[in-house]
C-alpha cells in the first residue's frame, strides 16, 4: 500500500497590528497632490478615504459622508477665508469621530497660525519642510497634539502664549487641587484624557471633571488654553 503522506499543520504568522489612520485630502493642485500621495504612499497605516479637489461645499459633503480621522487641507494661495473654514469644519465635525483638522502650505505669520488654531486646526505643515515628516505631522495631529515647523517652533508658542496666554499670566494656581494641578501639568505635555487616566490612576470621567473644574477656576474655555498656561507657568 502507497504511504499515506500525512499533512503537516498549517504555522500561522503573528497577526501585526497595524492601526490605520483614515484620511481625507483636500488639494486642488495636481502638482501638490502628487507630492503628498507620493510622499504617503510608503505608510501602511495611513488609509485614504478619498481626495476633493472641488469646492469647499463639495469638501463638507465628504466630511459628512465620511467622518476622517484627519482632514489634509491643501493650499497654495492665501484664503482669505481659512479662519472661517477652519470653524465651519470644526462645527462640522462629529464629536465621537474626533476628526482632527492639518493645514499644509505656505507658513502664514505667527498671529495667523494663532488664529488658525483657534479656529479649531491642529498643525500646519510647512511646504518647505521634508516631505518624509507628512506622515508623522499626521500622526501628531491625530493624537490631538499641535504640529508645527519644528524650526519655527519656539518664536510660534512664545508667541502664542503672549497672545492667547496675556489674560491668564495674573491667575493662580492655589485654587487648584493637588489632582487638578496634575492633570493641567499633564495636559501641558500635550497627554491625552486617556494617559491622564491611567497616568493617575483615574477613570476617564474624573480627568473630565477634574478639567472641567480648571476651566471655571482658570477662567479658560479650551484645551489649548489650559496647555498655554501649563507652559507659561513652568509646570514642566
Amino acid at each position: 500500500m502507497p504511504k499515506q503522506k500525512i499533512a503537516k499543520p498549517e504555522t500561522k504568522m503573528p497577526a501585526t497590528s497595524l492601526e490605520k489612520i483614515s484620511l481625507l485630502i483636500y488639494c486642488p493642485s495636481d502638482l501638490i497632490l502628487t507630492g503628498i500621495l507620493k510622499a504617503l504612499e510608503p505608510d501602511r497605516a495611513l488609509s485614504i478615504l478619498t481626495v476633493e479637489k472641488g469646492t469647499i461645499e463639495n469638501l463638507m459633503d465628504s466630511i459628512k459622508q465620511l467622518s476622517p480621522q484627519v482632514i489634509l487641507f491643501a493650499h497654495l494661495e492665501p484664503l482669505p477665508h481659512l479662519k472661517e473654514i477652519c470653524k465651519a469644519i470644526k462645527e462640522l465635525i462629529k464629536p465621537q469621530i474626533k476628526t482632527q483638522l492639518l493645514l499644509l502650505g505656505n507658513i502664514p505669520s505667527h498671529e495667523e497660525i494663532i488664529n488658525l488654531i483657534n479656529a479649531g486646526a491642529r498643525g500646519y505643515f510647512d511646504l518647505n519642510d521634508p516631505s518624509n515628516q507628512l506622515p508623522e505631522a499626521i500622526r501628531v495631529v491625530n493624537k490631538g497634539e499641535i504640529w508645527l515647523p519644528r524650526d519655527k517652533m519656539s518664536s510660534i508658542m512664545d508667541r502664542i502664549i503672549s497672545v492667547v496666554g496675556r489674560d491668564m499670566k495674573e491667575k493662580t494656581l492655589e485654587e487648584l487641587t493637588p489632582t487638578e494641578f496634575q492633570v493641567l501639568r499633564l495636559i501641558g505635555q500635550g497627554k491625552s484624557n486617556e494617559e491622564i487616566a491611567k497616568i493617575l490612576f483615574i477613570s476617564k470621567n474624573t480627568v473630565r471633571s477634574h478639567i472641567k473644574s480648571i476651566y471655571s477656576k482658570l477662567d479658560t474655555h479650551s484645551r489649548l488654553q489650559l496647555a498655554l498656561y501649563a507652559i507659561n507657568s513652568a509646570l514642566f
